[in-house]
């Protein structure tokens, strides 16, 4: 009996191991590979660069950013140690391989060293130039980026609605990083239900700081919902449009927020007012919300101006399934509800963009999980060569979506994954970090920096 209990034990941590449940780091074998990292330029904190490793044992190798005794990185949370995930991956063949950052990659605050795993075990690491380190320095404020709640959609849990866990999770961990406000790029609801606007309501009243939203294509593709709209969501912005931290536009819906804590920045909440795409007189905003959009971008040229609208553009070669917020993987599945291209709104939107590059810009909409860079690696986040406002897209934050490259399966990953930013000010920078909320992680791959 003995001797069954022990070899049952064995066999479950040979498998935690496999897993990647602990980490193993043997004599003989963590000096097995070595790791050249050449940044692509001498910018603080930019991860930006290749990394070449050579290993006389191919296979891919995960790159993972480490402290100063080369253990893998994790950051304080009250009383947890949140991890960080592999910033990369470089597959190994004949000796060697190799991998290019993208620019935006940010090298977290603590990180030291470069290490490489293969599974389990720690095969190599090499320490980060002391110049590239990162010093943040002082924290201005924080804010939550949020996206496409979708209450009464997903239904995986026995507790009902399962989006009323994940919202309710992700703003707890808000609440955690005392954040200034939570910021959302719409689809609070599935059809426009009251049901939904309730819920979010609910929720929202319980935590201290302010959940704003624009509309997605789900709150207006159905019935009138202004009402509803006014009621539920930002009711104290459209109860109080005389507040000295709002400006309310005409249209009584879009609006401006721009709180006392956000040293002279600004959010923009543009509501998406149709439903409507992929046809020549396809429009999702009237002439009036550009007029006073671009009054506002105006007037605001010299701050930084969080602007949250819906729906993501087309790349700056006009292709949808190549730009942020899309992809298109090698069975041609990609997300056709773009904003359609050469619309007298998109082109006029677009120019606005490219005129405003103090503007970031986040949506959400095809609910691409962070994960989904593989396939494109502009999906997350890109400024297009800088010719652009930078494009930031949310995943969703009840059911990112995934695709795997020669596959035709779009799965929703509800109760299983759940994504969204957690974003930091500072003087020179600002920093997007993305969280995996449950199981909490910190995902390397999608945390960047936008510098002034």
């Amino acid at each position: 009996m003995t001797r069954s209990i022990s070899k049952f034990y064995s066999i479950i941590f040979a498998l935690l191991v496999m897993l990647g449940a602990f980490s193993l780091s043997l004599p003989g074998l963590s000096s097995s590979a070595q790791i050249s990292y050449a940044f692509s330029d001498d910018q603080n904190g930019c991860a930006g660069g290749t990394v070449t490793v050579t290993a006389s044992i191919p296979g891919t190798y995960k790159l993972y950013w480490g402290d100063e005794n080369g253990n893998r990185l994790t950051a304080e949370s009250g009383d947890k140690e949140i991890p960080y995930t592999e910033f990369g991956a470089v597959t190994v063949s004949k000796g060697e391989g190799s991998a290019d950052i993208y620019e935006y990659i940010a090298i977290p605050e603590g990180a030291e060293t470069v290490l490489a795993y293969q599974g389990a075990l720690k095969k190599g690491q090499t320490a980060i130039p002391e110049e590239k380190q990162t010093v943040n320095g002082e924290l201005l404020y924080s804010f939550g980026a949020l996206s496409d709640v979708h209450f009464n959609r997903y239904n995986l849990s026995l507790t009902g609605d399962d989006a009323c866990l994940a919202f309710r999770n992700a703003l707890e961990f808000m609440d955690k990083k005392d954040v200034s406000l939570v910021a959302i790029s719409g689809d609070i609801s599935t059809k426009a239900e009251e049901d939904s606007f309730r819920k979010f309501r609910e929720i929202v009243s319980d935590f201290d700081f302010p959940v704003y939203s624009c509309t997605g294509n789900h709150d207006v593709g159905y019935d009138e919902i202004w009402d509803l709209w006014h009621e539920y969501v930002n009711p104290d912005v459209y109860a109080n449009p005389d507040r000295a931290d709002i400006e309310l536009a005409e249209n009584g819906v879009d609006f401006v927020y721009k709180g006392d804590d956000l040293h002279g920045d600004v959010f923009i909440f543009l509501s998406q007012r149709y439903w409507d795409y992929n046809k020549e007189t396809s429009r999702l905003l009237e002439d009036s919300q550009l007029d006073w959009l671009e009054a506002k971008f105006e007037q605001y040229k010299d701050r930084h101006v969080y602007l949250y609208f819906h729906t993501f553009m087309a790349d700056d070669n006009n292709d949808p399934g190549r730009g942020e917020g899309n992809l298109v993987n090698n069975k041609g599945v990609t997300y056709d509800l773009t904003y359609t291209v050469g619309t007298p709104d998109e082109v006029r939107m677009k120019a606005l963009l490219k005129e405003y590059k103090n503007v970031i810009f986040f949506n959400g909409h095809s609910h691409w999980d962070f994960d989904s860079y593989t396939m494109n690696e502009q999906t997350n986040i890109t400024s297009y060569g800088g010719q652009y406002a930078t494009f930031v897209h949310i995943p969703s934050v009840s059911s990112p979506r995934s695709v795997e490259p020669d596959s035709t399966d779009r799965s929703e990953r509800y109760m299983r994954s759940s994504q969204g930013y957690i974003v930091n000010v500072y003087a020179d920078k600002i920093v997007l970090t993305g969280v995996e909320f449950w199981g909490t992680r910190y995902l390397s791959y999608a945390t960047f920096n936008i510098y002034n």
